[in-house]
């Protein structure tokens, strides 16, 4: 006998369920946030700009909540610096082995391009016109 899957979709597309699952924990997290900074949920969703329902989707993990309500969340909760600092790239760990992987290992010394062979010997005076003023 098969166990069936709930798909659960938002706005037509389907939410892979360990995305569900930490959307989920997110908003179990944001809920205990709230009540241990002792805010009510009135409070909070007055705050936050939004509906006491938006708010209520939000802590139970919906994943059709949009990204601003959750920013609001956390800078109500003094937390909108996790935010934006959560994949800075100074602390991507894969990103910066990445980019380190990328370097050349050896840097060979640039060497100064040589005039052609036909080159005159004093480039300055070759072409000068002498009612020109000099540099011209």
């Amino acid at each position: 006998m098969t166990k069936e899957r709930k798909v659960v979709r938002t706005k037509g597309s389907a939410v892979h369920p360990s995305v569900g699952r930490g959307l989920s924990k997110l908003g179990v997290d944001l809920g205990f946030a709230r009540r241990a900074r002792q805010i009510s949920t009135t409070d909070m969703a007055a705050r936050m700009g939004v509906s006491r329902s938006t708010l209520h989707r939000l802590e139970t993990g919906d994943p059709g909540v949009s990204l601003n309500t959750l920013a609001m969340a956390l800078s109500v909760l003094g937390l909108f610096d996790r935010l934006t600092d959560l994949v800075d790239p100074a602390s991507d760990e894969i990103g910066l082995l990445m980019s380190r992987k990328a370097l050349p290992r050896r840097i060979a010394r640039r060497h100064a391009k040589r005039p052609p062979a036909d080159a005159v010997e004093n480039p300055a005076t070759h072409g000068s016109n002498d009612d020109e003023p000099e540099g011209w």
